[in-house]
């Protein structure tokens, strides 16, 4: 049953008339008329009464005319969120991330760019680097936020979204002003346990190395938060990403240590044939984050 037809019916049914309803739909009167006889006939009822010039909708007029528009109303929303969909301003949209993702602000600041609408769900997953590209392979994930740039592969497209400084964090009452690698041989460390991720933790230690010093770790923890608040009871020193001593406390001295060649790389990964529009928006975002 043609869409067009129906609203040429709904439109006759509101005015009761074929003329003024014509004059609207900018056609002739007849046309319209040959119109409403055909869906007629297609229904095999009369929907209206007709009376000189006036058509009065008959019992099952009514009734259908209740029908016609609940799907009118439907299609136009069809319409609108096809729309939606192609602007990118409706649908889900599935992220993967490491939680240096957050600590930057990449993320929460990327979303908020985005400025979408209700209609928007936003999923957030919180995974390891290879966790995230297996759940991508497997559409699970829209995409990912990881550590590791990742291995070349035709399915895969991927681009660096963050370059961040590490830091070393210090209590204060230990801190030393212009730090050393020489003067950090004998302080106590805490680090994320390297279980967690253990290429970062194996490219820490390296750096740290080539620098001229070894971390002596004596408390592992799980994350860079729960690390700088063992830093804030004293319990030794650690290095975070810069981004995060915006949350140190007074009693945490954060310094730069430029002989310290250590970076958190964040990189964006995607399918190649991804066709959502609020992975390429939310890919924009993350391109033009400028680190707080």
């Amino acid at each position: 049953m043609d869409i067009k037809l129906l609203r040429s019916f709904a439109l006759v049914a509101e005015l009761e008339h074929i003329g003024q309803a014509a004059e609207k739909l900018h056609i002739s009167a007849s046309p319209l008329s040959r119109q409403i006889q055909q869906l007629e006939d297609e229904l095999g009822v009369a929907l209206f009464h007709r009376e000189k010039k006036r058509l009065y909708l008959s019992a099952e007029g009514k009734q259908f005319l209740t029908e016609v528009k609940a799907l009118l109303l439907h299609h136009d929303r069809l319409n609108g969120l096809g729309k939606s969909l192609k602007n990118g301003q409706s649908g889900r949209l599935d992220i993967g991330y490491v939680e240096a993702a957050i600590h930057s602000l990449l993320l929460p600041e990327s979303l908020a760019r985005l400025n979408c609408s209700s209609k928007v769900d936003i999923q957030l997953h919180a995974l390891r680097s290879q966790a995230q590209i297996d759940a991508l392979a497997n559409h699970a994930l829209d995409l990912a936020l990881v550590y590791n740039e990742p291995e070349e592969d035709d399915c895969f497209a991927f681009q660096s979204v963050l370059v961040e400084p590490v830091v070393l964090a210090m209590p204060i009452e230990q801190a030393i002003r212009d730090p050393k690698p020489e003067q950090l041989h004998m302080k106590r460390w805490i680090a994320d346990k390297q279980s967690l991720n253990t290429a970062v933790s194996n490219r820490l230690l390296e750096v740290c190395e080539v620098s001229g010093f070894t971390p002596d770790i004596r408390l592992e923890v799980s994350g860079p938060l729960a690390a700088l608040s063992c830093v804030e009871a004293g319990l030794g020193f650690t290095f975070i990403q810069r981004s995060l001593a915006r949350l140190a406390s007074s009693s945490v001295i954060v310094v730069e240590v430029p002989w310290l060649a250590l970076y958190v790389n964040l990189y964006a990964v995607w399918r190649r044939n991804e066709a959502k529009p609020l992975v390429s928006r939310l890919l924009t975002a993350l391109r033009e984050h400028v680190p707080s």
